[in-house]
């Protein structure tokens, strides 16, 4: 019973939380930048729509990602040999 009435309060929480909190939107031409921690490379399902790397900045690694044709793709940051993130990358036209 309590196990239940934990489960239904924190429904609503789930609910708020962000929807797409790995979501990158980037427009054809111009440059974001995601701080990746201490995450090393990256492959994206779709190559063509972006150009991008990895750089370490201090004590932490930052993904730059420069918009190349309009969109959408994942991106893995990380290598196969770590925890990784996954992006889900929306390019879009310049206005």
């Amino acid at each position: 019973m309590r196990r239940t009435l934990a489960l239904l309060l924190a429904l609503p929480c789930v609910a708020l939380a962000d929807p797409a909190p790995n979501r990158l939107e980037v427009v054809v031409g111009k440059t974001v930048e995601r701080d990746v921690g201490m995450l090393r490379g990256y492959f994206c399902d779709d190559p063509t729509l972006v150009t991008a790397q990895v750089v370490t900045r201090g004590t932490a690694n930052v993904w730059i990602v420069t918009g190349a044709k309009v969109g959408t793709t994942q991106c893995r940051v990380g290598s196969q040999m770590q925890p990784a993130l996954v992006f889900d990358v929306v390019v879009k036209a310049a206005t």
